[in-house]
């Protein structure tokens, strides 16, 4: 390192040798010390004079440890440098070329939007277009047909008697205009967000089974050594997620339920008009039961294969649509699967000891994800639990939070589902590895309805799914099995 050093001061001193003292040893004439105290500061020419001092204490002259190699080496890492340079400077030039491009191309768009604000926007909105190129105006119920006429009348003030003579072909036929008018709206309340979902990132896919094909990266830095020792590739392991098709099918007897929509128009303070029939069918009756049910089904679902073979065979159960999470979990759990993290493992959740307990499983989570803000996804009952006993723990605190329960000294935060009550199951994964499948067609999610007799049959079909990226990221903790069968009831 001193005879790079030492090539260097020579260059910049532009000298060959230094001036030597009355013993022959090199000393630093003061403008020369000047120079490099300018130059390169006072601690560099306190630790060169040091240097040179201890170099020729052995009588060899400073300048001999200017050799040849050495001289060598610094023209290699002078060229490579004007290399790195030349490099640097093309790419900040490319830089500037793409942040001119991207400036310009702002402008452009600000121009557009600031002409846009200053054109009127017709009062009755603006028409979209469909993806058939053809106008979709806003739905509006015919009311030449009977059952509007019937609500129209009964909302006015008329008798309306029941009446089972309803045309449920007419019903029908509003049915499609509607669903055909309002498809993307209905598409995205029919199959919102439940309240686990809220919670996972979505991967939009007609793939009948997804899995991981890259982990995050967990670290970069390391100490320099002039060789390729790639790091942050950690080993993982990539779960199947397998998307299923669901589908509803519901009868309904109009004459049945118009009792039932006149009271909803009355204590909505809505016209008819504004309530079609088969709006009413869809989001009063349909949707809030798919949401409850979709919820469980997503949770503890259970993957049972329909084997019905003809009209009018039982139907297959709610929870039988798939495999939840909890139950994917379970399945890894029995599988003995080492890559998941199982949180204490083997013990039963005690009033006297969960605090403590839920305090041990935080700590067992990987030190790469405590640093991650995460929820302990959880029964509800179990919720319950820990905060009554935290409160019964440490009566002088409040929880300025309401239902919101962190941890203590933690990024983690409890988030009970109500899908998963009475398994006394909790875990805690990163939202990114928590996934929700669906599809990426609107065209393979269908809805319709069919007329037979005096019923009306609404179904509809879809692709869904739920599961785990990454192995490694999920820190789980399943009751021992005598804990989880007494717990089916309700509670942990």
């Amino acid at each position: 390192m001193f005879a790079k050093v030492m090539s260097v001061v020579l260059s910049f001193l532009g000298i060959s040798a230094f001036a030597k003292d009355e013993s022959g040893k090199s000393i630093l004439l003061d403008a020369q010390r000047e120079q490099l105290k300018q130059k390169y500061g006072e601690k560099f020419l306190e630790s060169f004079e040091k240097d040179l001092k201890e170099f020729e204490k052995d009588g060899n002259p400073a300048e001999s440890a200017v050799t040849a190699e050495v001289r060598a080496s610094l023209e290699a890492e002078r060229d490579e440098n004007a290399r790195l340079l030349a490099e640097a400077r093309t790419k900040l030039k490319n830089l500037e070329k793409e942040k001119a491009q991207f400036e310009a191309a702002i402008k452009e768009k600000d121009a557009q939007i600031a002409k846009m604000g200053k054109v009127e926007e017709p009062a009755n909105g603006q028409t979209v277009q469909a993806q058939s190129g053809q106008n979709m105006p806003k739905f509006k119920p015919d009311m030449s047909m009977m059952h509007n006429q019937y609500l129209d009348a009964a909302f006015k003030g008329a008798a309306y008697s029941g009446n089972d003579t309803i045309d449920t072909t007419e019903l029908q036929k509003e049915f499609g205009k509607y669903v055909s008018s309002e498809r993307l709206q209905i598409l995205q309340d029919l199959l919102g967000k439940t309240e686990s979902i809220q919670y996972m990132s979505t991967i939009v896919t007609d793939k009948t089974e997804v899995r991981a094909v890259q982990s995050a990266i967990d670290s970069v830095l390391q100490a320099f050594v002039p060789k390729w020792t790639p790091k942050g590739n950690s080993e993982f392991t990539p779960l199947t997620i397998k998307n299923y098709k669901c589908k509803i099918n519901v009868p309904i007897t109009p004459s049945d339920i118009m009792e039932d929509i006149l009271g909803y128009l009355y204590d909505e303070n809505l016209d008819p008009k504004d309530m079609p029939v088969v709006k009413y069918i869809i989001y009063q009756l349909i949707i809030p039961k798919l949401d409850e049910e979709r919820e469980i089904a997503l949770a503890v679902g259970k993957y049972k294969e329909n084997t019905a073979t003809q009209d009018g065979d039982p139907a297959g159960e709610a929870n039988e649509v798939m495999d939840g999470y909890v139950t994917q979990l379970k399945a890894l759990k029995e599988a003995n699967n080492e890559k998941v993290t199982w949180l204490l493992d083997g013990e039963t959740l005690t009033d006297d000891t969960l605090i403590d307990q839920i305090d041990k499983a935080v700590n067992e989570v990987k030190p790469l994800y405590k640093r991650k803000t995460m929820y302990i996804h959880a029964d509800p009952d179990l919720v319950t639990r820990y905060s009554k006993a935290y409160r019964e723990k440490y009566p002088w605190l409040k929880n300025e939070d309401g239902e919101k329960v962190k941890v203590d000294f933690s990024n983690f935060t409890f988030a009970p589902l109500e899908g998963m009550r009475g398994t006394g199951v909790f875990f805690i994964t990163p939202k990114e590895n928590f996934k929700h499948l669906q599809s990426k067609n609107p065209q393979n999610t269908k809805i319709r309805m069919e007329t037979y007799h005096y019923d009306v049959h609404v179904m509809a079909e879809w692709w869904e799914g739920v599961g785990f990226w990454l192995a490694e990221a999920i820190f789980a903790y399943i009751p021992p099995t005598e804990d989880a069968e007494s717990s089916q009831g309700g509670g942990v």
